[in-house]
């Protein structure tokens, strides 16, 4: 397997250990010890402590036997990938496959590296120059470029062909949460923790706008289908709509008077398709509201569907690119997908542990999901039926792209 460095800002090294890509998070567990106080203790009491010790070794026995199962049944994992790609030293949050060259794939790790990846070769080029966690990976439109954003608060493009960085993208004083392209020019969009989104030209690094108004974490964004519309939303429980040529917010969801009910928790993720937006919540739901535009061009929103059959966080929604169904995902462990306008699920699909992506394939009647449960599942996208679960992973699966020009 062929590896090249690239390491612009030359304070990187490459580390000697591999991991698989994909998430790794820590496990924790704990036991809590109570004291008795207390000298005088009668024999009767002596032997019940006695007892009670004899049964906390049996549980101990017990615990030790379970996590040994758990062990061997980690090791038993069949894999069913059709490629590999070990390299990263940290769990691995994000995933982006070239637009039109299907077997280039990046990826964005909490080693504080991006790379970029030949599917059938495994040949790695590491992109180093980040001083924190890789928490975005993006490739614009035309494949042209990669973007990588960290929680260093820095944006980077590079060339995917020969891994070189073109410019560092400077301006949030905190961690970048997500990024998205103009879905045609080489425009790019990242909101941040420090509360605001900011916009620039890619190709000359200049900043064109900064989007202020959000009170907490903007957690996610778009660029509507059009490109001539920003959509945000926020830790803060709102989403608001933006111009983008001269920063000004249009509509904030969250205001009643525009949007009516909106979300109680804040928005974790959100999905946008013509004049639909689908947003997901902290507080268990998701809810479908429609853009309209007046005669001036001024938009208005309205909610139009309110869900509530999770019981959990949504952590992904979807809107499917060629039907009229929605998807929500949850950390309840299910997706319900529904049809458009109705709050009852046309079907649910579940895995054994909190679903943490969801994605339509963007050229077949499929839905993809991935999950805490360490698998990545396929599902007929009008009958919710079971296509296919992929297993390989030895810890949960954080992120999935697919390509649109093969099948993988």
């Amino acid at each position: 397997e062929k590896e090249e460095v690239i390491d612009n800002e030359n304070e990187n090294e490459e580390s000697d250990s591999e991991d698989e890509v994909f998430l790794d998070p820590e496990a924790d567990g704990g036991r809590r010890i109570v004291e008795l106080e207390g000298q005088d203790m009668d024999e009767d009491e002596d032997e019940e402590m006695e007892e009670m010790q004899g049964e906390d070794d049996d549980d101990e026995a017990g615990q030790d036997v379970d996590e040994e199962a758990e062990e061997e049944e980690e090791e038993e994992v069949e894999d069913v990938s059709a490629s590999k790609l070990i390299g990263h030293t940290d769990p691995v949050y994000s995933v982006a496959v070239h637009p039109t060259m299907a077997d280039i794939i990046a990826t964005g790790s909490g080693d504080d590296t991006a790379s970029i990846w030949s599917k059938s070769t495994g040949e790695r080029r590491v992109l180093a120059g980040h001083s924190d966690t890789v928490v975005c990976v993006a490739f614009n439109a035309s494949g042209s470029m990669l973007a990588s954003a960290g929680m260093d608060g820095l944006v980077k493009i590079w060339n995917p062909m020969d891994g070189s960085l073109l410019r560092t993208l400077e301006g949030p004083s905190e961690d970048i949460t997500w990024i998205n392209w103009h879905s045609k020019g080489d425009v790019i969009i990242a909101g941040s923790s420090d509360m605001s989104i900011w916009m620039w030209n890619a190709a000359t690094g200049a900043c064109m706008t900064v989007l202020s108004g959000h009170s907490d974490s903007v957690t996610c964004g778009q660029f509507t289908e059009d490109g001539k519309l920003v959509i945000t939303g926020s830790a803060d429980c709102s989403a608001r709509i933006w111009n983008p040529k001269d920063g000004s917010c249009l509509v904030n969801l969250s205001d009643p008077k525009n949007a009516g009910h909106f979300h109680q928790g804040g928005v974790t993720c959100l999905d946008t398709k013509g004049d639909l937006l689908l947003t997901g919540s902290e507080d268990s739901t998701a809810i479908l509201t429609t853009i309209h535009f007046g005669a001036d061009g001024t938009p208005t929103a309205k909610v139009v569907t309110t869900y509530r059959q999770h019981t959990d966080g949504v952590e992904s929604v979807a809107i499917a690119p060629r039907t009229h169904y929605i998807a929500t995902a949850s950390l309840d462990s299910k997706i319900f997908v529904y049809e458009m306008n109705h709050d009852v699920p046309r079907y649910m699909c579940q895995h054994r542990a909190g679903v943490t992506k969801i994605a339509w394939h963007p050229t077949r009647d499929m839905l993809l999901s991935t999950s805490l449960d360490k698998t990545l599942m396929a599902w007929d996208g009008k009958t919710g039926s079971c296509l296919a679960r992929f297993t390989g992973h030895k810890n949960a699966v954080m992120d999935v792209a697919a390509s649109p020009v093969d099948n993988h």
